[in-house]
């Protein structure tokens, strides 16, 4: 399980201890996971220069995951399995890695990570199976003060993707938000890494260009809705 420290920066080490804190955990950070961090705020707050490619030899890291461009994330996900449906639940931190892209990543920033924003910062997901191939789930955003709602609920699914056909774990937000056409799917890079992306019903009748975003966890456990 991945615990990260509110402390720091939180765009690059997001920590939603809502649900430990309900619990009366205890939610702290190794030094290994600071040094990863440390690593990590230097390749995400970078100047822009081309990514660097990932370390494939060994076990994923954050920094690795914070290094990497849209167009890594998209080729990682489009050759990464789908996680396991029934294991995959509880709290999971959220990123969008534009590593080499400052205008992606600004743009980014304004509508996904602004606590001042009407949508709030994004901390990420939350997900529950309730059968073997079916679930629910919903988003977490921080807002001043350290308010934290819990809304924009998705129905999930063990299913096949939409963009190639290969297994992937759906998300239907058209099943608790009538009209929304946005579908994430998600696959698992490691043990505790997961990649995600969204598409939305074209006017053409096929699906938009992805977008994409990273998870990381679990981080806590499922606590439900507002």
């Amino acid at each position: 399980m991945w615990v990260t420290s509110c402390e720091s920066d939180p765009r690059n080490t997001v920590a939603d201890r809502e649900g430990a804190m309900a619990q009366g955990k205890l939610v702290g950070v190794g030094l290994a996971m600071t040094v990863v961090v440390a690593l990590a705020v230097g390749v995400f707050l970078g100047t822009g220069a081309a990514a660097p490619a990932p370390d494939t030899t060994g076990e994923w890291t954050l920094a690795d995951v914070l290094a990497m461009s849209r167009d890594q994330i998209i080729d990682l996900w489009s050759a990464s399995p789908a996680p396991d449906f029934t294991a995959f639940k509880g709290h999971y931190m959220g990123l969008v890695p534009n590593a080499g892209d400052p205008e992606r990543r600004a743009s980014t920033d304004a509508t996904m990570f602004d606590e001042d924003s009407e949508r709030g910062y994004w901390l990420g997901k939350a997900y529950m199976p309730t059968t073997t191939t079916t679930g629910e789930g919903y988003n977490r955003w921080r807002f001043p003060g350290g308010k934290i709602v819990r809304n924009l609920r998705f129905g999930t699914e063990d299913g096949t993707s939409l963009i190639d056909g290969n297994p992937a774990l759906l998300m239907y937000y058209g099943a608790f938000n009538e009209g929304n056409t946005l579908i994430d799917e998600i696959r698992q890079l490691s043990h505790d890494i997961f990649l995600g992306m969204g598409t939305r019903e074209a006017e053409d009748g096929g699906r938009s260009e992805p977008g994409h975003f990273v998870l990381i966890g679990p981080t806590d456990d499922w606590v439900g809705v507002d």
